[in-house]
């Protein structure tokens, strides 16, 4: 059985913006790759999109990779996601884990280190970090707290810290030296110029 750190190692998050190619087509691209665990993000999440949620998690399905669901627990509870990640104005992680069970994954998003010492995260199984460096993908983006912000998150955390936030083939080296267990992408490979070879340049970048 994986354990949640290997799991964690190659994270990528579904871009709802300016992609270069479809939900479906970046999901594929990044299990290509050997993306270890998939997060469909999708803001403006209506009924119509049910079918692209539920066919992503299925892609992730047969290859046994872990599908996580943005902010929306009932989504992730219809569409049968393996769990939730949510943000600091999101569900509580505690509810979150009475409606998609036990055996659920819930990650919780932390961009100061504030934001971390006050957060309860009983019934979560790990922490994202960021933005480590600027990004543009992400509208409602805070400002990056660097490499500073990852190691302290990383000291401070009791639950394995997952880096996300400008991370590149380039950077992510740096984030694992920090202690992150994973780095999470979005654009690095959704709105690159060649969109596979940008995701298999980053499973090198993770050792995979």
């Amino acid at each position: 059985m994986e354990t949640i750190e290997n799991l964690l190692r190659y994270y990528f998050i579904t871009d709802d913006g300016e992609a270069c190619i479809s939900v479906l087509e970046q999901v594929d691209t990044a299990l290509a790759a050997g993306a270890t665990m998939i997060q469909y993000r999708n803001k403006r999440f209506g009924l119509e999109d049910y079918g692209e949620a539920d066919s992503a998690r299925q892609a992730c399905h047969r290859l046994g990779v872990p599908f996580i669901v943005n902010d929306n627990v009932l989504l992730a509870k219809a569409v049968e996601a393996d769990g939730a990640h949510l943000g600091q104005e999101d569900d509580n992680p505690q509810l979150a884990r009475k409606v998609l069970g036990p055996g659920a994954l819930i990650g919780l998003s932390v961009s100061t280190l504030s934001e971390l010492e006050n957060s309860n995260l009983e019934g979560c199984d790990y922490v994202g970090c960021g933005p480590v460096f600027p990004t543009d993908t992400k509208a409602d983006a805070k400002s990056e707290g660097g490499l500073g912000l990852l190691r302290s998150v990383v000291q401070q955390s009791i639950l394995p810290v997952v880096a996300i936030g400008g991370i590149t083939a380039t950077n992510a080296g740096q984030c694992f030296q920090e202690g992150a267990v994973g780095v999470a992408v979005i654009s690095t490979i959704s709105r690159a110029s060649d969109p596979r070879k940008a995701a298999r340049d980053l499973a090198r970048a993770c050792g995979l």
